[in-house]
C-alpha cells in the first residue's frame, strides 16, 4: 500500500543521514522529493495530502506516520515499526533495510537527488527554504498571526512557475506536461 511506501521512504532518507534523522527533516525532504518528481514526471512519489503550516509545507501521512499515529491503524504502525523507531526527542532511526524494489526508477532518481542537494542542510535550514515557496507563501500572515493552525496546499500550486531554485528549474513546457500528466491531459 502508499503507507507502506512512505514509511520506506522515510526509512531511506534515515538511511542516507546515517540511520538517524530529524523528523522534520524527514518530512521537509520527503515533500521535497515529491515536488520534483511531481514537476519533473507528473506524480509525486507519495501521493501524500500536503498543509501549510508554520515550519513550512508538511507532507500529512507523512507526518503521521512518523509520529506513529494508531489514526492510519495498528498494522500500519506495526508495518513502521519494523523500519523506523518512534520518536525519540526530535529524531527517528532506521532499523531495517529498505526494500527498494518498491521504488521506481525515477523514485530512485529524485530520492538520491533530493538527499544530494538538500541532506546536508538541517531542518531549520529546510524550514526557511520551504518558507519561500509560493505554496507557503499564500498562507504566510494567517500562520503568522495563527502558527497553531494548518491549511491544505492545492497539488496545482506545486506547479507554480516562479521558483528560484536549480533543483526546481523546469521549463514552461515540462511544467505544462508534468501537469498534463498529473491530471491525465495526454
Amino acid at each position: 500500500s502508499e503507507l507502506r511506501e512512505d514509511i520506506l521512504k522515510i526509512d531511506f532518507f534515515a538511511k542516507k543521514e546515517g540511520y538517524q534523522i530529524n523528523y522534520m527533516k524527514a518530512g521537509k525532504l520527503v515533500y521535497l522529493a515529491d515536488k520534483i518528481h511531481l514537476r519533473l514526471y507528473g506524480r509525486t512519489i507519495t501521493n501524500d495530502t500536503y498543509v501549510a503550516m508554520k515550519n513550512g509545507p508538511v507532507p500529512s501521512r507523512t507526518k503521521d506516520i512518523i509520529s506513529k499515529s494508531e489514526w492510519w491503524g495498528h498494522d500500519i504502525v506495526e508495518y513502521s515499526n519494523r523500519f523506523l523507531t518512534p520518536p525519540n526527542g526530535y529524531n527517528i532511526s532506521s532499523i531495517s533495510d529498505v526494500d527498494t524494489i518498491v521504488f521506481s526508477k525515477t523514485d530512485l532518481k529524485v530520492l538520491d537527488m533530493v538527499f544530494q542537494y538538500f541532506g546536508k542542510l538541517t531542518e531549520f535550514d529546510l524550514s526557511d527554504y520551504t518558507h519561500t515557496f509560493p505554496e507557503w507563501m499564500q498562507y504566510k500572515q494567517s500562520l503568522l498571526s495563527n502558527p497553531h493552525t494548518a491549511y491544505p496546499i492545492q497539488i496545482d500550486d506545486l506547479f507554480h512557475k516562479d521558483e528560484i531554485d536549480k533543483a526546481f528549474l523546469q521549463s514552461e513546457e515540462l511544467l505544462t506536461l508534468s501537469k498534463k500528466q498529473f491530471h491525465n491531459e495526454l
